[in-house]
């Protein structure tokens, strides 16, 4: 599950407003194993996309790995140098500044916390506040663009510095039934929006030879099948509802098994009828799901229909 909130003012581009960003996460690792990736802040920094020339500054007798410790590196054309100010290793707590300005901040500070979910989750939260350092508009506009951008990746960032750390003794939680019936819930939203198609592909595993989407009329096998099919159902169907009825998870250790029972209704009208017909079903479906090798949320690696029941009310399709 993720929740990314803006706290912002009227404008946050107003120059010299605080601007608070957070990003909310539950991630498949238990709470101390997912910690252990602040043990050391250098290694740790290292794992951060978008920067180059990664250093600690150790002269003057300048920390490593205590507050004061400060890392210095290249990113979008500037020299940054992030100080660590406490890492609480009993209530999780994380927290770094700039000890000065750059060219894209006047202030800028981060905290990770994180929380226990259970023996397997953790849900961990990244706030940024930060005060943007140009006086021109168009300058501040794109970096704070820049920052939104980064956000969203840096939990993942964390999941795969353990990843190539550990090697072979990484392992993240099977699936859990509460994940799944979360990626549904945020799939079906979408598709009910009819959001532009980009918006989808991050739910499905395109990227797998064995990807498969099929439908009781058609089998789609890609990612360019997808946007033509679903570019023909949203020109067809409008105040669509998607609703999980059923679903039960058989979770393994790559993958989960999931059978489900989903609500749908759609409009369709033909002209010249006077009136639109309301299409009501309750469809058959199995799905594998898996994580991403990139964000380590669920997603769909086969999506199948297999039937579907229409109430006695509904127009055929």
């Amino acid at each position: 599950m993720t929740k990314t909130n803006n706290l912002i003012t009227q404008d946050e581009l107003d120059w010299g407003q605080w601007i608070t960003l957070k990003d909310v996460q539950i991630v498949p690792l238990e709470i101390e194993y997912f910690w252990s990736a602040f043990d050391n802040y250098l290694e740790f920094l290292k794992g951060f996309s978008g920067r180059t020339n990664v250093e600690l500054e150790t002269d003057d007798g300048k920390p490593t790995d205590r507050p004061g410790a400060i890392v210095r590196f290249d990113f979008q054309g500037s020299l940054v140098r992030d100080r660590l100010l406490y890492n609480d290793r009993q209530n999780h707590v994380w927290k770094m500044d700039i000890p000065e300005a750059t060219n894209l901040f006047t202030l800028y500070v981060v905290t990770i916390s994180a929380r226990k979910i259970d023996d397997h989750h953790t849900e961990v939260s990244i706030t940024v506040e930060l005060v943007l350092q140009s006086h021109n508009r168009e300058e501040r506009a794109e970096a704070l663009q820049t920052l939104k951008a980064y956000l969203p990746k840096r939990i993942a960032e964390i999941i795969k510095f353990l990843q190539h750390r550990d090697g072979e003794a990484f392992k993240l939680a099977p699936l859990s039934e509460s994940e799944i019936r979360q990626l549904a819930k945020n799939f079906y939203t979408k598709i009910d929006q009819h959001v532009p198609a980009s918006e989808l592909v991050p739910f499905f595993d395109f990227a797998n030879h064995c990807f498969k989407m099929q439908f009781p009329s058609s089998t789609l096998q890609n990612q360019e099948e997808f946007n033509q099919w679903y570019e023909g159902t949203i020109n067809t169907f409008f105040d669509e509802i998607h609703a999980v009825k059923e679903i039960s998870v058989k979770a393994l250790a790559d993958h989960a098994d999931v059978n489900a029972i989903i609500h749908w209704e759609g409009s369709t009208w033909k002209a010249p009828s006077a009136h639109s017909k309301r299409v009501i079903a309750d469809a058959q479906h199995t799905w594998v799901v898996v994580r991403s090798p990139d964000t380590f949320k669920p997603i769909y690696k086969s999506y199948i229909v297999h039937k579907l029941d229409f109430a006695a009310d509904s127009s055929k399709p």
